[in-house]
């Protein structure tokens, strides 16, 4: 606690000493700073000279002229030191390209950093932005990803690094249309590799179009024989390139790339031409737990037999230890061996759910599917070790990565993947919807035999509003109770909606028939203190569940006025009661018109916003990526006032059915009560371009119907 306190009076002095001084370098210090850029800057490359950009972009907001990202790596005997240098040039052609670069971040963490920034005017004149009125930021999540590292530091067993993350933001004056930023940026990170065998930097994942068209963009990377690299490139990105002057150089280049037309339901690494590729420290060569190839061999594909003795490799290495303890102690606790092989699985699933997602940071799926493996052994329960990708992130033969695969159990026919705070045993996750995979049978002589992980229908993923709603005399306000009901995929959209500022984990012990984990271990005055800051929790969680729905809610209904009640029905996380279900209580205004005698109210309305494809988006470039088959369902009742009747009605039903979804409204009188049922359905995953037209079809009926009005008539 004193260590946190004297780091929390430094930093606020540090901060207080910053905001005192108009200059936040000295001289010296800038001095310094331009001493560290002099290599980017004298590249001496031709692509940073060019000011005119293609005719056939002018009505975009910018270009990029050229980017270029170095890679440089420095080793000695403890240290793993890597430059990372990163030069841009781009033309802002409107005021929203201004506005996005009216500010530029920058790190200077170490003696070694360094940033640059210059202004070409559009009449040609060219002018330094000095850095010395630039502004602390004390958080560095603020700092947009645009002006982030790549790579940054690794963690490492022993830190004994003196570069820091401590990023400054600098106001860029006098921009207008017309004008070039030519910025560039030197992040140093000194890696620590005393006593450590390997260093795994993190991937990169670079999608080839970005916000802006691009003239050309570069990568290179420069390594010694102690690093290692890895890349693939997809769906048309360029491949890096080999070279070798004493040490070995990897380089990237893309020219003349239009910015991403379709900003919305684009799978981007399935769909969008990108690269991938990752830089590992390893002191040994082609280590067989590591997935990196020869020295000096760009590593490029990863197939299905070396698959089969990586996973084997890393099972054989694998430890979990405490997970592996900690799991042992709950199944003791139940006396795991007399139950049925199903309950069992069950049992040890929301074991091992307690003790990753609940108790700890949440595992991997490595440890996940070993600790399974291992108890299920122990039962004689048959299973199939799956290994494959999140078909968001990367297909099963484009794995080049050790954080690619995902580890996962095929039990009777049934998969079960690593648990979230919130699943239950067989819940399907939605990136593995129809993806391919591999089954891994272990042992002196691995295999891997390609398998496909199946696809659910629409019935299997069902989001259900009950509502109901009344008119307030008073305030013309509707009054609504709204039940929402979720099963399958479907709840993963809810889930934190639903128990966020709740008791749903406080007995988790009780999904899997334990003991209570933490008042068991608490006696006497203890306990009674650990019950009454318990219940002060619960009475503070209670008032901020109702603020926090009412910005939930929001997202639907952007003219919520009040939210009064919440009522957590099921937490959807016990095998008994899987299904996620809260009861909301609110008010809406602007719901009610009058006109004259009568009443016009927005009852379609109540189904929540609707998607709305603006004319800009109705052209499709690349497929339409859904997500997962799912059905919306609303079921309205509205109280109808009385000396009041309901006309039109007939004119809300509808039907719009594609091969890519429907859109159905059923809408009837029964006594004073309007009820309308509304079914939304998406198909597929995955929307054809060619059949964009049908989905946008029943997007646009859904829409214009969330906009129509019932008329009641004064009787």
């Amino acid at each position: 606690m004193k260590k946190v306190l004297c780091l929390f009076i430094l930093s606020s002095l540090v901060s207080n000493l910053i905001a005192q001084d108009d200059d936040t370098f000295s001289p010296s210090k800038l001095e310094s700073i331009a001493a560290n850029m002099r290599a980017v800057l004298n590249d001496n490359d031709a692509d940073f000279n060019i000011t005119a950009t293609p005719e056939k972009w002018k009505d975009e907001s910018g270009v990029i002229i050229a980017q270029k990202t170095s890679f440089n790596f420095d080793k000695d005997a403890n240290k793993l030191a890597v430059y990372e240098m990163t030069h841009r040039r781009i033309k802002l052609l409107d005021r929203d390209a201004v506005n996005n670069y009216s500010s530029v971040y920058f790190r200077i963490g170490s003696s070694k950093d360094g940033a640059s920034i210059r202004i070409i005017k559009s009449n040609g004149t060219s002018q330094e932005v000095s850095l010395r009125n630039a502004i602390y930021v004390e958080n560095s999540s603020d700092v947009p990803s645009t002006f982030l590292p790549y790579i940054g530091k690794a963690s490492t067993l022993y830190d004994k690094s003196k570069s820091s993350v401590i990023f400054y933001k600098l106001a860029v004056p006098d921009l207008d249309p017309g004008d070039i930023i030519d910025y560039a940026t030197v992040f140093y990170d000194d890696n620590t590799v005393k006593k450590m065998n390997y260093i795994e930097f993190d991937p990169i994942y670079y999608v080839c179009n970005r916000e802006y068209p691009v003239l050309v963009q570069k990568f290179s990377i420069e390594t010694d024989d102690k690093s290692f690299v890895s890349s693939k490139s997809l769906n048309g990105a360029p491949d890096f390139k080999e070279s070798g002057n004493g040490s070995i150089l990897y380089t990237w280049e893309d020219r003349s790339r239009d910015k991403m037309s379709d900003t919305r339901w684009v799978n981007h690494f399935a769909q969008v031409p990108f690269i991938k590729f990752q830089i590992v420290f390893s002191r040994q060569e082609n280590r067989s737990d590591l997935f990196i190839g020869d020295k000096g061999e760009l590593k490029r594909n990863l197939s299905p037999d070396e698959m089969a003795k990586k996973v084997n490799s890393m099972y054989g290495k694998m430890n979990p230890g405490f997970i592996l303890q900690s799991v042992n102690y709950y199944l003791k606790q139940i006396n795991a061996p007399d139950l049925r092989d199903d309950e069992y699985i069950q049992k040890l699933y929301y074991i091992i759910r307690h003790v990753g997602a609940i108790r700890g940071d949440g595992i991997g799926s490595e440890t996940f599917a070993y600790c399974m493996m291992e108890k299920l052994d122990n039962k004689k329960i048959p299973y199939d070790l799956i290994v494959t990708a999140p078909y968001t992130l990367s297909a099963p033969g484009d794995i080049i990565f050790r954080t690619e695969p995902e580890w996962l159990l095929r039990i009777k026919g049934k998969y079960i993947f690593n648990p979230t705070a919130f699943s239950n045993p067989y819940d399907f996750k939605e990136s593995f919807l129809n993806t391919p995979a591999y089954i891994i049978k272990l042992g002196k002589n691995p295999t891997a035999t390609p398998v496909t992980i199946e696809n659910n229908i629409p019935e299997q993923n069902i989001t259900t509003n009950s509502i109901e709603a009344t008119i307030d005399t008073g305030t013309q306000n509707l009054l609504i109770t709204a039940k929402r009901t979720a099963t399958g995929i479907s709840k993963t959209n809810y889930n934190i909606q639903g128990l966020a500022y709740t008791t749903a984990f406080d007995d988790d012990y009780r999904s899997y028939g334990g003991e209570d984990d933490i008042r068991g271990s608490l006696k006497g005055a203890v306990l009674e203190q650990f019950e009454e800051r318990l219940r002060e929790r619960k009475k503070e969680d209670k008032e901020k569940k109702l603020e926090f729905m009412k910005a939930q809610y929001r997202e639907d209904y952007d003219n919520i006025d009040k939210y009064t009640e919440f009522l957590l029905n099921s937490d959807g996380r016990s095998w008994k009661k899987q299904e996620l279900s809260f009861t909301s209580k609110f008010e809406l205004r602007d719901m009610v018109m009058r006109a004259g005698k009568n009443l016009l109210v927005s009852v379609p309305g109540l189904i929540g916003e609707q998607l709305y494809v603006n004319p800009d988006e109705r052209k499709r470039e690349y497929d339409a990526h859904m997500g997962f088959p799912r059905t919306i369902k609303n079921e309205i009742t509205f109280n109808i006032p009385d000396g009041y009747r309901a006309v039109g009605v007939n004119n809300l039903n509808m039907s719009v059915e594609n091969d890519a979804g429907y859109f159905k409204v059923k809408a009837i009188v029964e006594g004073t009560q309007l009820k309308i049922l509304t079914m939304k359905v998406y198909k597929q995953i995955y929307v054809k371009k060619e059949n964009w037209n049908n989905l946008l079809e029943f997007i646009d009926a859904a829409f214009n119907f969330s906009q129509k009005k019932v008329l009641l008539k004064k009787n």
